[in-house]
């Protein structure tokens, strides 16, 4: 899903940059990282969700991520953006299939054309 930059809070530093620095533990770039990309994040996971309370959630969750995963990110070969906005469709995808449960088998098609004469 492509993340619209309309959503993005700008500010002096690069989604990059400030990846950058939270690999680096600066939580001060964490923050202003979270404040930066908060509302794009949750407005794709709420799209794929499609519950604004599960979105929350999970949100949360992608930023956790986010910290933990920064310091073994590839920093400088990914866009800061782009990984973000990864983690956040994996994450969410992954409650859906929570909510959903696993996917049913198909019923057989008994249409006339497909039974075999």
């Amino acid at each position: 899903m492509p993340v619209s930059p309309v959503y993005v809070v700008p500010g002096p530093e690069s989604a990059n940059d400030l990846v950058k620095r939270v690999a680096d533990r600066d939580r001060a770039a964490f923050g202003r990282l979270y404040r930066r990309l908060v509302r794009v994040v949750f407005i794709q996971v709420c799209e794929i969700v499609g519950r604004p309370s599960v979105a929350v959630a999970v949100t949360r969750a992608v930023f956790v991520e986010v910290w933990q995963l920064a310091p073994r990110c590839a920093v400088g070969q990914v866009d800061g953006l782009a990984w973000v906005a990864a983690i956040a469709d994996r994450r969410a995808a992954e409650r859906l299939r929570e909510i959903d449960g696993p996917p049913r088998p198909s019923a057989p098609d008994t249409t006339s054309s497909s039974v075999a004469n």
